[in-house]
């Protein structure tokens, strides 16, 4: 099990910026957020001699991209707009390959309100087809729950057990969860979100930590704090601070 944090914590900090906190922190990984101009620069469109460079310089300081986290949303029922969905996803997957990261995060979303037969076919229609192209990449596509019209374990296998690709992933996006939510997705969890609860200095509930531990969990569980700014440095040391105590606690 891993700390990291997505750029959302950071959107106005450059590669070695991002690098330098690192390695004075107890956060082990970053997760690029692309399609939002954030400063790290890495986007589809990025050139792989600039992709190359980041992975040289990570290597080198020994920091993880556990992953790479999209707009990409998959339950438009409107062909053409699924079919462009999946293609900037497929340039994501190749982006998170050169990068190194094991998964991509994927939305369901799209025109539709809420999970619902004509979505879930929608969505597990995408994934079939990124999932095996993403594979080719050494990339596991993930549908994010708690998010949007993934309200819960049910409406994620809605969408995952039409998927007829074998790769095909779950990213829980909470930092705590039930006994009967984590039974439902612990075979296929591979990423986790944290949000704004955990800044908070009486945060202690150590119930996801402690399931992913019993498991063998080896993903990443990543800090994702949108705010439109950087967060201060020291507000986000102490938290890493602080959840890893919690991860230790339980390891």
């Amino acid at each position: 099990m891993q700390l990291s944090f997505m750029t959302w914590v950071c959107p106005t900090w450059d590669i070695d910026r991002i690098a330098d906190f690192i390695d004075d922190t107890p956060y082990e990984g970053v997760e690029f957020r692309v399609d939002n101009d954030h400063a790290h620069g890495m986007e589809p469109d990025t050139p792989a001699e600039e992709r190359q460079a980041v992975v040289d310089l990570f290597d080198e300081r020994g920091i993880d991209v556990p992953a790479v986290a999209t707009s990409e949303q998959f339950a438009h029922v409107d062909d053409e707009e699924r079919a462009a969905q999946i293609e900037s996803a497929k340039a994501n997957a190749e982006l998170a390959g050169d990068l190194g990261a094991d998964v991509l995060r994927i939305f369901a979303g799209g025109d539709q309100d809420e999970m619902n037969d004509e979505a879930a076919a929608a969505a597990a229609e995408a994934f079939t087809e990124v999932g095996d192209y993403a594979a080719d990449h050494g990339v596991t596509p993930l549908l994010e729950t708690m998010h949007d019209i993934v309200e819960s374990p049910e409406d994620a296998y809605a969408v995952l057990d039409q998927v007829e690709s074998d790769n095909v992933g779950i990213l829980w996006n909470r930092a705590t969860i039930s006994e009967a939510d984590f039974a439902a997705i612990e075979d296929d969890l591979m990423h986790v979100h944290m949000h704004a609860d955990v800044l908070e200095d009486d945060f202690d509930d150590t119930s996801l930590f402690s399931r992913c531990a019993d498991i063998g969990y080896e993903g990443a569980f990543s800090l994702e704090i949108i705010r439109g700014e950087d967060l201060a440095d020291e507000e986000l040391r102490e938290t890493g601070d602080r959840l890893q105590g919690l991860i230790e606690e339980v390891s």
